[in-house]
């Protein structure tokens, strides 16, 4: 059964602008899209390095508490303990370990070019990096904060899956109000 003539010409003549509005709306749609697309690749790209910066801070935690486990003694003692660092962006790379070998050095003498290697290789691998330990004799144990200045980051607090925030670094670590902040790994190191 055929419909007549009259028909289709109404149905045409309904039909003419939707295919453009169609059309608008489908290259909103995928503008929309490829924005976020690229929003999500430049986030992927600056967490990527945030990680990779993460990795490296705790393959040089992990150093140290090697370093320490080996020379037990100078811990106890409290020759690992450091002076909490500041952030200076001009900062220069601190020197290297020198003038001890392992067989001819005291445990403090090996603890002063252990913890001198360690911070050149924070200085080096981490931008500004830096470290600081802490004894804490009661618990057998040391904390060791490795911290680094990171570009991307807005402030010293990180947000949690539960919207709290968690504190990255030690109190007196920086200055308020530095730009860029630090951002800080956290170990905590049995002996």
């Amino acid at each position: 059964m055929k419909r007549p003539m009259k028909y289709h010409a109404r149905a045409l003549a309904f039909q003419r602008g939707l295919s453009m509005i169609e059309i608008l709306v489908s290259v909103v749609i995928m503008s929309l899209g490829i924005l976020s697309l690229a929003a999500l690749l430049t986030n992927a790209t600056r967490y990527n390095k945030t990680t990779e910066y993460r990795s490296v801070a705790t393959l040089l935690a992990n150093d140290m508490a090697d370093r320490m486990r080996a020379n037990r003694d100078a811990v106890v003692d409290g020759s690992y303990t450091t002076a909490l660092p500041t952030y200076n962006v001009n900062a220069t790379e601190p020197p290297k370990g020198t003038g001890c070998e392992a067989t001819e050095c005291t445990p403090a003498q090996m603890a002063t070019r252990d913890l001198a290697d360690w911070k050149h290789a924070l200085f080096n691998a981490l931008p500004q990096g830096d470290g600081y330990l802490l004894l804490d004799a009661e618990d057998n144990a040391v904390d060791v904060w490795v911290a680094w200045l990171d570009p991307a980051a807005n402030s010293d607090e990180t947000t949690v899956g539960d919207g709290a925030t968690v504190k990255e670094c030690p109190t007196a670590f920086v200055a308020s109000g530095a730009d860029p902040m630090p951002r800080c790994a956290y170990f905590r190191i049995s002996l």
